[in-house]
C-alpha cells in the first residue's frame, strides 16, 4: 500500500464531487449569451420615445392649423419644457381649447422641448388662413433630439436636428 507524505492516500473524487465538464460549462455560457441577447433586443429604445412624441406633436400642430382654417379663427399652441396646450382667439380673447384632440399634453417622463420662434412668442400661432410665424420645436431626451419645424405657410415637418 502506498502512502503519501502526509500519511494518507488521496481518494479519487466520485459522483457529484467530480465537478463540471467542459461541455456543461459551454452549455451554460451559451444559455447566458442567449438570455443576454434577448434582454438587449427587448430593451426599450429612448429614440423611439422621442420620435413618438415629436410625431404626435406634429400631427396635433397640423390639426391646430386645420382648426384655424375651418373656424376662421387664430389658433395657438403654447409650448414649454413640460408640455403643450391649445387656445383659440374668440371675440378678441384667447380661450383654451380642451375638446379632443386639443387637450393639454404633458411630455413623457424625461422628454423636454424647447421652442424657437422668430417673433419671441411662447407658442406656434396659426392665423385663419393657415399661415404661421416660422417656429421650431426641439423635442429631446438625454442625447436624442427631433426637430418639428413650422414654416410661414403653416407646413409642419419633422427631422433630426443638425449637430
Amino acid at each position: 500500500m502506498r502512502t503519501s507524505a502526509t500519511g494518507t492516500e488521496p481518494r479519487p473524487r466520485q459522483g457529484s464531487e467530480a465537478g463540471f465538464t467542459l461541455v456543461e460549462l459551454m452549455v451554460v455560457l451559451v444559455i447566458i449569451g442567449l438570455l443576454g441577447a434577448a434582454v438587449v433586443m427587448t430593451a426599450p429604445d429612448g429614440r423611439g420615445e422621442v420620435r413618438r412624441e415629436a410625431e404626435a406633436f406634429a400631427v396635433r400642430l397640423q390639426r391646430a392649423r386645420e382648426e384655424a382654417l375651418l373656424t376662421n379663427r387664430a389658433v395657438e399652441v403654447q409650448v414649454d419644457g413640460e408640455g403643450y396646450a391649445f387656445r383659440t382667439l374668440r371675440r378678441g380673447e384667447w380661450e383654451a381649447l380642451a375638446a379632443d384632440p386639443f387637450e393639454a399634453h404633458r411630455w413623457d417622463d424625461g422628454v423636454t422641448a424647447r421652442l424657437t420662434a422668430l417673433d419671441g412668442r411662447d407658442g406656434v400661432r396659426f392665423d385663419p388662413t393657415g399661415a404661421a410665424e416660422p417656429a421650431e420645436v426641439t423635442v429631446s431626451r438625454a442625447d436624442q433630439r427631433m426637430r418639428v419645424a413650422v414654416s410661414e405657410t403653416g407646413e409642419v415637418r419633422i427631422d433630426a436636428p443638425s449637430r
